[in-house]
């Protein structure tokens, strides 16, 4: 819930806004839509919602307010792992659904509790793809604590909140 809260708090702080004022603001978003349409084409894959990684790129940016070039491209790479860890959930999800589709039709008379969790186990059974998957996701769950620490030590050797 704390996320919807944060979400929403920034559309609405992000509302408010009317845009750079200075030189220097306007110049850093006119290149905005170019980063984010190139990172867009390198991250999101066919099938994907391209608007969605636009939104969540542009919520990560609102919060974050980078102030700089490398602060950008840390922001541009926190929402690289968020995307990446969405997908993989999807992709948990996938995996888990088709198992559920090759089971026995007689266990459709089974919970669908029971029918996941038999889904699990042959899945672990029988492929390392869970495992695969869950390997990437504690990579990129790192990969984002440790950028998000980065900005905020940035900006604290900066003397910068």
């Amino acid at each position: 819930m704390a996320s919807e809260l944060k979400s929403e708090t920034a559309r609405r702080n992000g509302a408010k806004s009317r845009g750079p004022r200075t030189t220097t603001g306007k110049s850093n978003s006119a290149g905005t839509n170019r980063t984010h349409g190139m990172l867009s084409k390198t991250i999101v894959i066919a099938g994907e919602n391209a608007a969605r990684f636009a939104a969540l790129l542009a919520a990560l940016r609102a919060h974050l307010q980078p102030r700089n070039t490398i602060e950008e491209g840390l922001v541009e790479d926190l929402a690289t792992c968020r995307w990446r860890q969405r997908r993989l959930l999807s992709m948990e999800t996938a995996t888990l659904t088709c198992e559920i589709h090759r089971q026995n039709p007689e266990s459709a008379a089974e919970s669908n509790a029971t029918r996941a969790a038999i889904a699990l186990g042959d899945s672990a059974a029988n492929s390392r793809t869970l495992e695969l998957i869950h390997r990437y996701e504690i990579r990129f769950d790192r990969q984002y604590d440790r950028t998000l620490r980065r900005v905020y030590a940035l900006r604290r050797e900066t003397g910068q909140k």
